[in-house]
């Protein structure tokens, strides 16, 4: 591939953005989205608690719907979501909430670093791979930025937990969640375990994202599931908002395992 070059370092990157935003869906995709994006405004207009919570949950949709779809963007709305949350928990006092949120920004970064060197450009409606990057590196991240200004988006590389892995993630996710819920039910909690059981595999299910793991979908498939019950228990109309936002959550995860299964087949990932 012959890379172009752009005098305005600015408009290389405005033009890869748009294209890793913009480029390179289905046909299914192009509905898809849009339509959990028409869900989260509709939920968020409902349930609406100020202009700051709107854009971190408009962000948040964003974000999660862009790693369903492989796309390095997904990171720009995961900060801006997770900056904005984080100055919300600081303005409530919510201080767990800080304290996750702290690690939620960190791990922006973080994903950012461990993704950029492992992109492949995106496949055809066939399903194979209209072609390959270099190694994964220095050279892969030119490449990357090279196809995306010529206008070929790229997706990362998925990978697959060992089954030795799976049983570790079940062990830590166990003891962890009864450690915690053991603590939460000290200072109080009205339910120490299932808070500490959510805590947890959210922790898990982004550490396993940002290491291009495909399971971190089951994470959230689980946490979504357990999000709608929650919510299912508590009356009112902004709740009833709250149980159809999770049910999109369900559906871009549902679809994000499909797709990450689908690029995980496309190359090796290191």
């Amino acid at each position: 591939m012959t890379a172009l070059t752009t005098p305005n370092p600015l408009a290389r990157v405005t033009r890869a953005v748009l294209t890793d935003l913009f480029s390179g869906y289905t046909p299914f995709e192009k509905i898809f989205f849009p339509a959990l994006m028409l869900l989260q405004v509709i939920v968020s207009l409902v349930a609406f608690e100020g202009w700051m919570s709107f854009i971190v949950a408009l962000c948040g949709m964003a974000c999660v719907i862009l790693v369903g779809k492989g796309r390095l963007s997904n990171y720009f709305f995961g900060v801006i979501q997770n900056v904005f949350y984080l100055v919300l928990s600081l303005q409530a006092f919510f201080i767990g909430e800080v304290t996750i949120s702290v690690f939620y920004v960190l791990t922006q970064f973080w994903g950012l670093y461990t993704w950029r060197k492992n992109m492949q450009l995106s496949r055809t409606r066939s399903g194979a791979a209209s072609a390959t990057l270099p190694a994964p590196g220095k050279q892969g991240v030119t490449a990357a930025l090279d196809a995306e200004v010529a206008g070929q988006p790229v997706d990362v590389q998925t990978r697959r937990l060992t089954p030795t892995w799976i049983v570790f993630c079940l062990v830590l996710l166990a003891a962890a969640s009864w450690g915690y819920g053991a603590l939460l039910q000290g200072w109080g909690s009205n339910q120490p375990y299932v808070d500490a059981f959510t805590t947890v595999i959210a922790l898990i299910a982004q550490v396993l994202m940002v290491y291009r793991f495909r399971e971190q979908w089951v994470g959230w498939l689980v946490l979504n599931a357990v999000q709608i019950y929650l919510w299912s228990t508590v009356e009112g109309l902004g709740n009833t908002a709250m149980m159809a936002m999770y049910l999109g959550f369900i559906a871009n995860s549902a679809y994000g395992w499909y797709n990450w299964t689908r690029l995980s087949r496309t190359g090796a990932a290191s």
